[in-house]
């Protein structure tokens, strides 16, 4: 019986012609049946006198930030083995961000970086194809629907709970709930279990999903504002739960990871100018300031399934935040992080 092929299929098998076309080697896509280990299949390449080989594969549509494929990263660390990135277009930035951290790739355009003992291919520079690659589905994109996803993850309890509960958590329309569970149920990341009860099947996914998408889609429309300390651990002292606010970022990362030290502060509050806040810190308005506070996108008083201390982000925002500033240090507490506190489901 014939079945449509999903997203993951067409941009495998789309990137597995453009390396044939771009290299004059073999390359053959081989879906995988069942997502296993936050594997999208593998891809077997004959390389001539450099001999053969197959990787697992993670796909990802849009690289357009680090963020994107820093699950690449701890997956090949995972399994001790190189881990293919299959994408839609990698530009020539990205393409040598990719390739100092020991990462192969090959897009939709034919450009490629595969590293093995007895071959090496680099092509950079190929233009993304016009139109690029069909989808066959939307995403749980949108800023509203960021928000309820978050609410989610932060709270699975919530994915049974009336739509208009889950539209207060969040602080969203009802009819934006109603488009993101439809989304999530459509693309298997949320389904019923034995029991008739929602929960999510591709908890992995989910959490990547989120944390490359939030600061593209949703962390721009948040207001925020930079100031400067008059002391460097002023932070550590203040009482944040008296201000409604919360550490996010390296900060954040400080408390939950407990081996990184805070270069730059990021705070989620009510408001991105918190007066008493800013008056009992002694923060000084600065645009290149070390404080950055930002507005929250969530309601006051929204429910943490997962236990850390009340002055801290979630652990998926402060992953996303982590993985947003590209630096290996930040990186790397942002795997501990992953590790410790975004595992499996609360």
């Amino acid at each position: 019986m014939y079945t449509t092929p999903s997203d993951n299929e067409i941009l495998l098998h789309a990137a597995a012609s453009a390396f044939r076309t771009a290299t004059a080697l073999h390359a053959e896509a081989v879906p995988a049946s069942m997502r296993v280990d936050q594997q999208d299949g593998s891809m077997r390449f004959d390389l001539g006198a450099g001999g053969s080989c197959t990787l697992p594969v993670m796909v990802r549509r849009v690289v357009d930030r680090f963020a994107a494929v820093t699950p690449i990263v701890e997956l090949q660390h995972r399994l001790g083995q190189k881990v293919l990135l299959v994408t839609s277009y990698v530009s020539p930035d990205m393409a040598e961000r990719l390739r100092s951290h020991d990462i192969p790739f090959i897009d939709t355009a034919g450009n490629v970086s595969l590293r093995l003992p007895s071959a090496l291919l680099y092509v950079v520079g190929r233009r993304a194809p016009a139109g690029g690659v069909p989808q066959r589905r939307a995403r749980t994109a949108s800023p509203k629907q960021l928000a309820v996803l978050f609410a989610l993850i932060a709270n699975p309890g919530l994915l049974n709970a009336p739509y208009r509960s889950i539209a207060n958590a969040a602080g969203v329309a009802l009819s934006t709930v109603n488009l993101a569970l439809d989304d999530l149920l459509k693309r298997s990341l949320v389904g019923a279990g034995d029991d008739g009860k929602r929960r999510f099947i591709d908890w992995a996914r989910v959490v990547d999903e989120w944390a490359t998408l939030y600061p593209l889609r949703l962390r721009p429309k948040l207001a925020s504002k930079r100031f400067s300390a008059t002391r460097p651990d002023w932070w550590q002292g203040i009482d944040l739960q008296r201000y409604d606010a919360v550490l996010g970022s390296e900060a954040a990362a400080e408390k939950l990871a407990h081996n990184l030290r805070a270069e730059r502060i990021t705070l989620y509050a009510g408001s991105a100018t918190p007066r008493e806040l800013i008056l009992d810190a002694r923060l000084k308005a600065d645009p290149g300031g070390e404080v950055e506070i930002v507005q929250r996108f969530w309601p006051a008083g929204l429910a943490l399934a997962t236990e850390v201390a009340p002055t801290v982000g979630h652990p998926v925002l402060v992953y996303a935040d982590l993985l947003e500033t590209g630096e290996s240090r930040n990186v790397e507490a942002a795997r501990q992080i992953r590790e410790q506190y975004l595992a499996y489901p609360p």
